[in-house]
């Protein structure tokens, strides 16, 4: 992968073998993995996890669960403490893979921070999605510093299995390019090792003429018609209620995945729980055009892919820095991410994809680009919209855009206050 990982300010890497380390994970039946961050402060020996997640107090010989609430109260009390970065099996605290690097000294906030914690206390009162991911770092420096121990992407072929897969797009008057999407499915689908379960589920947003799919497909695809509008935020929601697997990409219907999409996108979501990965390129073909046989050209992640993790960490967080997250219509979401579900309120042209990441991040995930691989869009016009005059669609998308707002005001740990 040739990470050239970043390490924080005194934090000082291990030596791993990447082989060696794999050969530890194959005795756990390469079952998917988190990295931890163990402390030690008055209470003991603690292995903490990210927000969303369970950290873990040593106490009598065995690793008791500690809920963020506890985590939070305990850190008050800390002032500095020495840290070491562990890789472990996940849900297993006490199966280590691989020792990352090691902290002498840190503050219980810059150590939190690491793992996606904000950096500021909320005193219990009820804080809003902006607030929250504005106080959060997105510096996934741990993620690459896991894949840079165990070698991969690299490696990602020679493993038995990757977490399942569903695949949800969302349709609507998609007939011309329906066929192309579901190929690019399946062909991604045939690059995974042999025992990784996936699925296609094709949404129809109910298209004035109902899509129909081609014969012939594997079993795994089905299309499912929904009984209303619900445009492509609920048409998401709708797949994900349907899905049942631990990884969820999130595509949209005039997008082809590149032959080693989904296999980029799932290792990494192998080692860390609660991540959002996007593309890291996409190319426009024009509708009759012939799919290349190559990664796509086209834009990359914007200003590098550094660029995303300056996102949040103190900065004001509104529309136009989210927009700069996700932007090419894929997400790819771990299930506890996922069923937060997009906002069901946007209608037409709306920023769904947008209010739905800055949700995910103030609740503790990561958004990470993908660079190895990417998408080709379809260009196709799309039939059955509400949205067919210029002043129309842009005031549709003005009233969303005030809609979005609202959701970042609104408390981050709550549903879609709001919404329809």
């Amino acid at each position: 992968m040739s990470t050239n990982v970043l390490f924080p300010s005194g934090v000082c890497p291990s030596a791993v073998q990447p082989s060696a380390a794999r050969e530890r994970w194959a005795r756990h039946g390469f079952a998917p993995l988190e990295v931890l961050v163990e402390v030690v402060v008055a209470p003991g020996w603690v292995r903490l996890a990210g927000p969303a997640r369970t950290s873990w107090l040593a106490r009598s010989g065995r690793w008791v669960p500690m809920n963020p609430a506890a985590v939070q109260a305990m850190a008050s009390d800390w002032q500095t403490v020495s840290a070491r970065v562990l890789v472990v099996v996940r849900d297993e605290p006490g199966s280590v893979v691989a020792e990352l690097g090691s902290a002498p000294v840190g503050t219980s906030a810059e150590v939190l921070g690491w793992l996606g914690w904000p950096t500021v206390r909320e005193a219990g009162r009820p804080v809003s999605v902006r607030d929250r991911f504005g106080a959060r770092s997105n510096d996934y420096w741990l993620l690459e510093a896991a894949m840079e121990a165990l070698g991969l992407p690299e490696a990602a072929g020679d493993l038995p299995v990757l977490p399942g897969i569903s695949v949800v797009a969302s349709a609507r008057g998609a007939q011309s390019v329906l066929a192309g999407t579901v190929g690019s499915v399946i062909e991604a689908a045939g690059r995974l090792p042999g025992r990784t379960p996936w699925e296609c589920i094709v949404v129809d947003d109910l298209s004035t003429s109902p899509l129909r799919l081609p014969e012939g497909l594997p079993q795994q695809v089905r299309l499912v018609r929904a009984s209303e509008r619900v445009y492509r935020g609920g048409a998401r929601n709708l797949g994900q209620s349907l899905a049942a697997h631990p990884v969820t990409v999130f595509l949209d219907d005039d997008l082809q995945m590149a032959p080693d999409y989904l296999l980029e996108h799932a290792v990494r979501h192998l080692l860390w729980p609660d991540l959002i990965t996007v593309s890291g390129r996409e190319e426009y073909l024009e509708p009759d055009a012939p799919t290349p046989q190559r990664l796509p050209h086209g834009k990359q992640t914007p200003g590098g892919a550094g660029h995303l993790r300056d996102i949040g960490a103190g900065s004001r967080v509104g529309p136009r820095e989210v927009y700069e997250l996700v932007m090419r219509g894929d997400i790819v979401a771990s299930r506890s991410v996922a069923d937060v579900g997009f906002p069901p309120d946007y209608v037409a042209y709306g920023p769904e994809d947008g209010t739905f990441v800055a949700k995910a991040l103030s609740c503790g995930a990561f958004v990470v680009p993908v660079p190895e691989t990417g998408l080709y869009r379809r260009g196709y016009h799309r039939t059955g919209n509400l949205v067919a005059q210029d002043a129309a669609r842009t005031a549709a998308f003005v009233a969303n855009l005030e809609r979005q707002e609202r959701h970042f005001d609104a408390p981050a740990d709550a549903g879609w206050a709001g919404a329809r």
